[in-house]
């Protein structure tokens, strides 16, 4: 089921605070979950730095908790869109109840 939060971030520039809204879905095999996000902004609206505008987040359930694993396309682009990547898998964990280790 497609669920929504919207993430505010503040670029490394110190700039003001930027509101973006997302569009995600968990979903779940054996130990691993994806949580896969959409930014819901026209492509006009949404910062240059916020690339990809679609990314997955992988964790693997163990011990109680989900562990993240290394994306590197999530990481390869810049450092606000990897910041903001990990700020808003932490937001959708907890908005889910979900521990994170």
């Amino acid at each position: 089921m497609e669920k929504s939060i919207t993430i505010n971030y503040v670029p490394s520039n110190k700039a003001d605070t930027i509101s973006i809204l997302l569009k995600y879905n968990i979903e779940r095999a054996e130990n691993i979950q994806t949580v896969t996000c959409t930014v819901t902004k026209s492509a006009e609206v949404i910062p240059l730095w916020l690339h990809p505008h679609k990314f997955e987040i992988k964790s693997m359930f163990s011990n109680g908790k989900y562990e993240t694993l290394f994306n590197f396309e999530n990481n390869a682009k810049n450092l606000d869109a990897a910041l903001f990547i990990d700020e808003a898998y932490a937001a959708i964990m907890t908005k889910e109840h979900l521990k994170v280790g």
